[in-house]
C-alpha cells in the first residue's frame, strides 16, 4: 500500500459557515452543505494501512468519513495516532470526541510538543490518549511499519498557551510540509536561517507544502485589528514566491478564513493558479 496524505479540512479554526457571520460565503454554506468547509486537518495513510490524523477538529465525524471515502475503504476511518501542531481552538476541539462520551478509545498515541501536552492536560482532555512528547526536527515513525516519518518544525505563532509547530511528513517518494499557522514569513524564515520560502522548503526537503493562507490581504476584516490575528497574507506569499518554475515545490494554500475570496474561485483564485500555485480542497489526495 502506498503512503498518502489526504486534506480533511481547509478552513481556518471557525470553519465555513463561521459562527455569528452572515457574509455571502457563510450564508451560501448555510443554504448548500456542499459549500461547507471543515477546520484544517489532514490524514496520512501508512504503507501498512495504518491511519494517522494531524489535528483534531470539531468536524471529526465528517472528516473520518471523508478520509475513508478518499482512500477507498468502507465505513469511517479510525485513527491509529493523533498529532497536534498547537492548541488553538480549531486544531484541538475534536479531542473530546475520542473520550467515553463518544468513541470511548483508550491509549491512543498522541504526538505533540511538551508544552502542548501540558496545556491539554490542564484542559482535562487527555484521558483517551497515551501522550508522547516530540523533539523538534527529530524524525519518528508514529507506528512501526507505517513507512513514513514525522518531523515537528518549530514556527512562531501567538504562543499564548503553548508553542507551535509545522509538521513535515517524509514519505518513501516525497515529503509534505503541513504549515496551517504561523505569524510572519520574516520570523519563520529567520528562525530557520533561511532567506526565501523556496530556500527553506529546499533545506527541509519539502516537495509539497500546504501553507497558511488565512487571509488574502490585510484589508480583509474591516473593523478588526489584524495585528491581533497575525498570519502571512496570501498576497505577501505570492510576492515572495513569484511565478512557479520547473523544479519548484508544489504549494497549496490552506487554513482559509471564511472571508477569504479564494473560497469564491474568482479573480484572486485565477491570479494565484495562473502563477502556478494551488488552493487546497477537502478530500485532496497526495501520494508520498
Amino acid at each position: 500500500m502506498a503512503v498518502s496524505l489526504t486534506l480533511l479540512g481547509i478552513a481556518q479554526d471557525g470553519g465555513v459557515p463561521h459562527a455569528g457571520c452572515a457574509c455571502s460565503h457563510c450564508m451560501a454554506a448555510h443554504r448548500d452543505h456542499q459549500l461547507r468547509r471543515h477546520p484544517v486537518a489532514c490524514g496520512v495513510l501508512g504503507a501498512d494501512g495504518s491511519m494517522h490524523l494531524i489535528e483534531a477538529s470539531r468536524s471529526l465525524p465528517d472528516q473520518m468519513r471523508l478520509w475513508a471515502e478518499t482512500v477507498g475503504i468502507g465505513g469511517v476511518a479510525r485513527p491509529d495516532s493523533v498529532s497536534l501542531t498547537h492548541v488553538h481552538l480549531g486544531h484541538v476541539d475534536g479531542l473530546g470526541q475520542f473520550g467515553k462520551e463518544v468513541m470511548g478509545v483508550s491509549n491512543l498515541p498522541l504526538y505533540a510538543s511538551s508544552s502542548v501536552i501540558a496545556e491539554m492536560e490542564k484542559r482535562e482532555v487527555m484521558e483517551p490518549f497515551s501522550p508522547s512528547e516530540v523533539s523538534p526536527m527529530q524524525g519518528f515513525e508514529p507506528s512501526e511499519g507505517c513507512g513514513f516519518e514525522l518531523f515537528f518544525v518549530p514556527v512562531p505563532h501567538r504562543d499564548e498557551f503553548a508553542d507551535t509547530h509545522a509538521i513535515l511528513i517524509r514519505g518513501p517518494s516525497r515529503s509534505a510540509l503541513f504549515l496551517p499557522d504561523h505569524d510572519k514569513w520574516d520570523a519563520t524564515l529567520a528562525e530557520h536561517g533561511a532567506e526565501t520560502i523556496r530556500g527553506w522548503l529546499a533545506e527541509i526537503g519539502a516537495d509539497l507544502a500546504l501553507i497558511d493562507g488565512s487571509f488574502w490581504d490585510s484589508g480583509e476584516l474591516p473593523g478588526r485589528d489584524m495585528s491581533e490575528i497575525p498570519h502571512p497574507t496570501v498576497s505577501e506569499s505570492l510576492l515572495r514566491l513569484g511565478v512557479r518554475s520547473e523544479g519548484d515545490p508544489e504549494i497549496h494554500f490552506i487554513h482559509l478564513n471564511h472571508s477569504n475570496p479564494l473560497l469564491n474561485q474568482e479573480k484572486e483564485y485565477d491570479e494565484l493558479t495562473g502563477m502556478g500555485w494551488g488552493v487546497g480542497w477537502q478530500g485532496q489526495h497526495f501520494s508520498l
